[in-house]
């Protein structure tokens, strides 16, 4: 028998379960001329999991598989099976037009190509068609049982459409699948007809280079990883590291259809036309610095700068940072005595219900010990700016930062953590923020910020990076007495 790549996952997880409905989605696939693979077939069976109450045991499903592994040959059968067996209500996205419609036309040919189709390949499932519908950016297949599947594009918008209600949500591309794009689908099972809703995302390593894309497949995986939960399961073929790319037993340990349509030819061309790099993110699956989260700050690095005490002495720069909803703000300090690592900490949070005013009385109460106060948030900067002014803090102690020094104070706060080169104290809801925020793409140049999410607050991190901007800022300007000298 040929060589076929490595069947069992380098990394699963699903809860325990005692049935499945995989076997049928196998026996339904290899009846109408897709017959799973191994592999594939135990993806089935986990994602066709039921619990004790007959409902889908795994809520959220990961499928990141490296490129051209046949991920078809597992959402196939899972979507045919829901269609003919439970009547399902689904609705199937991908990023590009032409991949939904791959997706339609395989459907398509299966049940045939219109009502009472009399060249229909499998004329019993024909005449469960009631009736097909196709428009500009979507296309709809009705069955006469109550199934019901969309294959919609997202395309570049975050609108994908908000329209229906739906059992099987499958997010194809999800390397490709943004915040805003999720914002709109991710509610559209949330009131599963079936009652038992499921969300689908398969996809590869995101690229690196746009990492605001594909935040939440990388954010789910790392949850797999880290802190997997029932309801949650994922498979996943990757490497740990770049590696040799010419060493072909690794290409057989990450790439489970290799030998099946995966050509090994195919592999033996890229590795020498790509980089090290990007062969293995595409071919082996590694998730790289740049790709491995959608969180900046890795705990790993976070936990490594945590020290038992603040320093005694230094420069002290505070910063504010307003929430974009005006509800909520945040205060961070930055000592730092030019020599050593600079120390940040969270000094306090406020709500911004009554205004600006506490911020306000706090940093004048603070102004006479301070080298500089650093204010950012467009709902609330300018009004605690003027109360600041007229309670007497000097205009020269201010800093409005623009969108370059923004970007500049998140790259350079991700990098001195990444570096160990700076210190703070336990403190669990500056850890929260930092370790668990996402990227926000700023800009048009690749800039990233940090984003709020149901884990973190992003104006603690925000406030904490500016605040270290600021004192990284005064370290390197002329001392007055090397002014004088020259």
């Amino acid at each position: 028998m040929p060589r076929v790549g490595e069947q069992v996952p380098t990394y699963r997880w699903c809860a325990p379960y005692g049935r499945s409905q995989g076997r049928i989605a196998f026996e339904l696939a290899d009846a109408y001329g897709l017959r799973p693979h191994p592999w594939q077939r135990l993806v089935l069976d986990d994602w066709l999991a039921m619990d004790g109450g007959g409902r889908l045991l795994n809520s959220t499903c990961l499928l990141p598989v490296p490129r051209q592994n046949g991920k078809t040959g597992c959402i196939d059968p899972r979507e045919t099976w829901g269609l003919i067996m439970r009547g399902e209500r689904i609705l199937h996205t991908a990023q590009e037009y032409q991949t939904s419609k791959v997706g339609f036309d395989r459907l398509r040919a299966k049940f045939g190509k219109c009502k009472n189709d009399p060249d229909a390949k499998f004329p019993e499932l024909n005449r469960l068609v009631d009736r097909y519908t196709t428009s500009a950016n979507q296309m709809v297949l009705d069955l006469k049982n109550g199934g019901h599947i969309e294959f919609r594009t997202r395309g570049s918008s975050g609108d994908v459409g908000r329209g229906g209600t739906f059992d099987l949500v499958v997010v194809d591309e999800a390397q490709s699948y943004t915040e805003e794009q999720d914002a709109a689908l991710s509610p559209l099972n949330s009131a599963a007809p079936l009652g038992s809703p499921q969300t689908i995302l398969m996809g590869t390593v995101p690229d690196p280079a746009k990492p605001y894309k594909g935040a939440v497949f990388s954010r789910l995986r790392n949850f797999a990883h880290s802190d997997p939960y029932e309801g949650l399961c994922i498979h996943e073929w990757g490497a740990t590291e770049v590696g040799d790319p010419t060493d072909e037993d690794r290409w057989y340990e990450y790439n489970p259809s290799l030998g099946y349509q995966l050509l090994v030819s195919a592999l033996r061309k890229d590795a020498r036309g790509m980089s090290p790099e990007v062969f293995a993110q595409e071919h082996l699956g590694w998730w790289g610095a740049a790709t491995m989260s959608a969180h900046p700050i890795s705990s790993t690095d976070w936990d490594a700068c945590r020290v038992d005490a603040a320093p005694e002495g230094g420069k002290v720069i505070y910063a504010v940072k307003f929430d974009p909803d005006a509800r909520m703000g945040a205060i961070a300090v930055c000592v730092d005595d030019g020599g050593g690592r600079p120390h940040v900490e969270t000094a306090c949070e406020m709500s911004c219900r009554q205004g600006v005013g506490a911020f306000a009385e706090w940093l004048v109460g603070v102004a006479d010990y301070a080298e500089a106060i650093v204010i950012d948030g467009q709902s609330n900067a300018k009004t605690l700016e003027n109360e600041l002014l007229d309670a007497g803090v000097s205009e020269d102690m201010i800093t409005r930062p623009s969108t370059a020094q923004a970007i500049e104070a998140y790259t350079g706060f991700v990098n001195a953590t990444r570096s160990r080169e700076l210190t703070h104290i336990a403190d669990e809801a500056t850890d929260e923020s930092v370790r668990n925020c996402n990227r926000r793409r700023i800009g048009t140049a690749g800039g990233y910020g940090f984003q709020s999410n149901d884990h973190a607050n992003a104006t603690i991190v925000d406030a904490l990076a500016f605040a270290h901007w600021k004192a990284m800022q005064i370290r390197r300007e002329p001392t007055e007495e090397m002014l004088i000298n020259l």
